[in-house]
């Protein structure tokens, strides 16, 4: 009864350790990738026959005129063919499982065939009335989806019927159903993909082909026209080709996982790849103690023929040891051991830091000196040709134009030269030119006062005064009265009267000023007669006079007044 405890917690404990969606693909395109070539043989033995079958009875189905009087036979041929397949494909599976438990391949057994056929037959015909079903009803498409992928990929056992591979595919199609839907969003979508890419592939190549080559097609003829049912069919029979294979795999994985919470064989599969490493390193290291004496028996062995110990250091070349002594001792971590003369005589013979610098130096001069002379050399080697030679066998007549020319030559050259070492030189005095320093000032911006969004807090009230001020001087009356009614709020918001903000109107400021200012009557009186002045200039259009002009800025004055007492 405790072991029955003990196996039911470490079940329920090792459910919840599931192999997450990424691991589970990247295992499964592993296996691919490292699997022999005739795995995947396997596969397309049964499938490709199928889809090119089904590509054909497509076409032929939906563009012959006489496909009713053999439909029942064609249909027959492709439930043949669907069996083919399925069958095909169990045995890729059972070879997948035998790849994922490190076995070799077995030969299948001839008395596993009918079983199989049968199995894989009556199962996954219900599949195609009940699949569409489930995916018209959403929910319970990806318990079925996994059901029938199971039912294809459980059949590595020898012995069991046709209920007993049900329950076992119904079981693991249960498990972890979240790993299970993320597998197929990540499939449809990559499906998706591949299905575009090989869609554009098959319609451009027919023009490519045409042209590099000049093959006319009755593709490139047909044009937009190609993209009928039978091209998307294609695609579509094309995808599943490449997807399948990928899918089976990694539902092949969910079960061997699914199984292993109850049988551990992924423990015991990984304990056993350790054995037999165990085993190698230890067939290594009895291998290496079997060999070690052997070799000092082969080394040792001349010498006790020889009878002289001499016969085994004479192998080895004294000049080479006495060098290889040589190199140690005059290394820095031995070279202090010497005796001081020694050291001496050693540091005589060579040069100082800085003597060895300037020999240096002295020999890169030379070196540069050389290598300028030589240049130099080949320039007047060239100049030498192009200027103009006698010819005892030619006549002056026949040189004269060529030497002109020459000649002439030779003088562009040099004012090219004196061109580009006047305009490098003139390059090199403006690099040392250094730039006067000027001075900036920052320009203040005036505010546009037009601007209905204006705020009062962008500028301090006496700021808002000088643009006033400014603005009375040139004659504009609307604009100064407005400037001074931001110095106010400006005012009134620096001695905490009021809040600026830009959804606020002139009522709400008399509404705050009230609710803080309430018992300074004289102030409230002062700033709604600013306002009301203000409104009617501003928004009314109103011809203001000098007199009103006068009242405004008094009025003004005052609330600043009240306001700082």
């Amino acid at each position: 009864m405790a072991d029955q405890m003990v196996g039911k917690s470490v079940t329920r404990t090792r459910k919840h350790q599931r192999r997450s969606t990424i691991r589970i693909l990247e295992e499964a395109v592993h296996l691919l990738r490292l699997a022999p070539g005739h795995l995947l043989a396997y596969y397309y033995i049964g499938s490709l026959p199928f889809i090119l079958g089904l590509l054909y009875f497509w076409g032929d189905m939906s563009r012959n005129v006489f496909a009713a009087d053999y439909c029942a036979i064609a249909s027959l041929g492709m439930a043949l063919l669907f069996v083919w397949m399925k069958s095909w494909q169990a045995v890729f599976a059972i070879r997948i499982r035998a790849t994922i438990d490190s076995q070799p391949a077995r030969s299948f057994p001839s008395r596993r065939i009918l079983p199989l056929i049968a199995n894989q037959t009556l199962l996954h015909a219900s599949g195609l009335l009940v699949l569409p079903l489930a995916a018209l009803m959403m929910i319970p498409f990806g318990w079925c989806f996994a059901f029938y992928q199971n039912a294809t990929v459980l059949e590595h056992r020898q012995s069991q019927d046709l209920f007993t591979l049900y329950q076992r595919s119904w079981h693991q199609a249960k498990l972890w159903p979240k790993q299970n839907h993320i597998l197929l969003i990540v499939f449809f979508f990559f499906g998706l993909i591949v299905f575009f890419n090989l869609a554009i592939t098959l319609f451009m190549l027919p023009y490519l082909l045409r042209t590099f080559f000049g093959f006319e097609s009755i593709f490139t003829l047909s044009g937009i026209n190609s993209l009928n049912t039978t091209f998307l069919a294609t695609a579509i029979g094309i995808t599943y080709l490449c997807m399948d294979p990928i899918v089976k795999t990694a539902y092949m994985l969910r079960c061997y996982y699914g199984e292993a919470l109850k049988s551990g064989a992924d423990i015991r599969n990984q304990l056993n790849k350790l054995a037999q490493k165990a085993k190698t390193i230890a067939s290594l290291a009895v291998l290496a103690l079997v060999i070690s004496p052997a070799a000092v028996i082969a080394i040792e062995q001349p010498a006790i023929i020889s009878g002289s110990p001499r016969s085994t250091a004479n192998t080895f070349a004294v000049e080479d040891l006495d060098r290889s002594i040589e190199q140690v001792l005059i290394q820095r971590e031995f070279s202090w051991r010497l005796p001081r003369q020694r050291m001496a005589k050693d540091n005589q013979k060579k040069s100082g830091p800085i003597a060895a610098t300037f020999e240096w130096a002295w020999r890169m001069l030379g070196k540069g000196v050389k290598t300028l002379w030589g240049w130099v050399e080949k320039l007047f080697e060239w100049l030498a040709d192009l200027l103009p030679k006698s010819d005892p066998g030619k006549k002056s007549s026949e040189t004269g134009w060529q030497n002109s020319m020459r000649v002439l030559l030779i003088v562009l050259l040099v004012l090219a030269g004196v061109v580009l070492i006047c305009i490098f030189w003139r390059i090199w005095q403006r690099r040392r030119i250094t730039p006067i320093p000027v001075e900036s000032k920052a320009v203040s911006i005036a505010p546009d006062l037009t601007d209905d969004g204006l705020k009062a807090d962008q500028l301090p009230a006496n700021r808002w005064l000088v643009i006033a001020k400014e603005l009375l001087e040139k004659g504009s009356v609307r604009l100064a009265m407005r400037a001074l009614y931001l110095a106010t709020l400006a005012h009134l918001a620096e001695h905490d009267m009021i809040n600026i903000a830009a959804y606020k109107s002139n009522l709400d400021y008399k509404r705050e000023l009230q609710r803080r200012a309430h018992g300074n009557h004289d102030l409230l009186t002062a700033f709604s007669t600013v306002v009301n002045l203000l409104e009617r200039v501003w928004y009314g259009m109103h011809n203001i006079s000098q007199p009103e002009v006068d009242k405004f800025m008094r009025t003004q004055k005052r609330i600043m007044t009240f306001v700082e007492e």
